[in-house]
């Protein structure tokens, strides 16, 4: 051991090693530079540490600021004690105490957790590293000293990252399979490929071709992936459980494929008054039932006369196509059609709407339903209120009469005259309403 003095007023202690180093503390005086060897340890490499502290007399011998500490282990490890953590001695009859081993990442645990260095300045505690791959690091503090961290990286049969290395495109039709597989990487923490480590593959919506697969020489694990027959989001998952990036998740997208038919989603069935109008809706579908835009649907009256528009239109990407018809002025059954005559067999829809005497409007919703009404002479309309929390009336600028505020129950009014009469909430002036009244 050698040592030098230095007439420096104002000076932290420095230390010249080849990893980084922790300042343990300045003072103001001469320096005295002393060299001292590293504690070597399992797969710590020994290190030449020139310390130089301040000159204060026989009170304080030296000060070590010893490097932090780097070592690789399989997760939960139990490592070695590190013989030295920090180096303090601040009088050749007293020790100094070490309060506390903190972790700091990576879970494990230390025994014990704190100790106080011995006459030698040293401490020393049992690190057993936490179950996943990765980082894994201890601090070591004294008082006020600024704490010195101790770093271990785990490995799990030599590997620590897992990752998607998968090319092409993630998008195809319902139930086909991807051209190029799935693959996910598997390194150590250099990025060194890692053979061997069984990957475990599980899928939602579509399928993987295996449940695991090894990874070879180059640390590569894929599958290939078939589409589900849903046209949704997909995804393709890869674990290796513990390794850092692990589960990785593989997000693919099935689209509809060709349209071979069309369903009525909306407007069958029911009924409305003569002259009134109603709105249908097909869907045009693959053979898995998923919605496909672009389908040309031919709309048409088959029965009780009036009207449909537009005569022809496409289906939206989301498979669906509209028309409002408008019904003949006869009571009973009338129908309508929806053709799709360029899929295969020319697949139509029927739709049916009884025309009848409407005599209930349904009050609820801030809405009159229906809105409007045709009637015969001499028919008594019923309004009906469901139960709203809000108050209603049935004003009308000009007809029979009107009925008051209520929130429940209903009220009648009889038209004997030929006309068309509006009428509304005062409550509510959106709330809107018409009966006409034919002879």
């Amino acid at each position: 051991m050698t040592s030098t003095t230095s007439d420096s007023a104002l000076v932290a202690p420095t230390v010249s090693v080849s990893g980084p180093v922790v300042v343990l503390a300045m003072l103001t005086a001469p320096l005295i530079c002393e060299t001292a060897l590293n504690w070597t340890g399992v797969r710590f490499a020994a290190e030449a540490v020139t310390v130089c502290v301040p000159a204060l007399g026989p009170r304080v011998r030296r000060v070590f600021a010893m490097p932090p500490a780097s070592v690789v282990r399989d997760a939960g490890d139990t490592l070695p004690p590190p013989a030295v953590i920090a180096k303090v001695t601040v009088m050749p009859e007293r020790t100094a105490p070490l309060r506390s081993f903190t972790i700091t990442a990576g879970g494990g645990s230390v025994s014990p957790t704190s100790r106080v260095t011995d006459a030698s300045g040293i401490a020393k505690t049992r690190r057993t590293l936490g179950p996943n791959a990765g980082t894994q690091s201890v601090n070591a503090s004294a008082g006020s000293l600024t704490p010195v961290q101790f770093s271990a990286v785990a490995q799990i049969n030599g590997a620590v990252n897992i990752a998607s290395t998968t090319t092409g495109p993630v998008t195809d039709t319902v139930g086909a399979t991807k051209a190029e597989s799935l693959t996910v990487l598997v390194t150590d923490q250099t990025a060194t490929p890692v053979q061997g480590i069984n990957v475990a593959w599980t899928s939602t919506g579509g399928s993987v071709s295996a449940a695991s697969v090894p990874t070879s020489a180059l640390g590569l694990s894929k599958v290939q992936f078939t589409y589900g027959t849903a046209a949704i989001a997909q995804t393709a998952r890869a674990t290796v459980t513990g390794l850092v990036g692990s589960p990785v998740t593989i997000t693919l997208t099935a689209t509809a494929g060709t349209a071979v038919a069309i369903v009525r989603t909306a407007g069958n069935g029911g009924s409305a008054a003569p002259s009134s109008q109603v709105n249908y809706t097909v869907q045009s579908r693959d053979s898995h039932g998923n919605a496909k835009g672009g389908v040309t649907i031919d709309w048409a009256v088959a029965t009780g006369g009036g009207s449909i528009t537009p005569a022809q239109d496409t289906t939206a990407a989301n498979g669906n196509a509209s028309a409002t018809r408008t019904l003949g002025a006869g009571l009973g059954a009338q129908t309508a059609t929806a053709t799709a005559a360029a899929l295969p067999g020319a697949p139509a829809d029927t739709f049916t709407t009884t025309s009848a005497i409407i005599t209930t409007v349904q009050v609820a919703d801030f809405a009159f339903t229906p809105e409007a009404i045709t009637i015969p002479s001499g028919t008594t309309v019923t309004w009906q209120w469901q139960g709203t929390t809000s108050l209603h009336n049935v004003t009308f600028s000009g007809g029979p009469g009107s009925i008051s505020n209520r929130t429940s129950g209903s009220g009648q009014l009889t038209f004997n005259t030929q006309g068309s009469f509006n009428y509304s909430c005062t409550n509510h002036p959106s709330m809107t309403g018409s009966v006409t009244v034919n002879p």
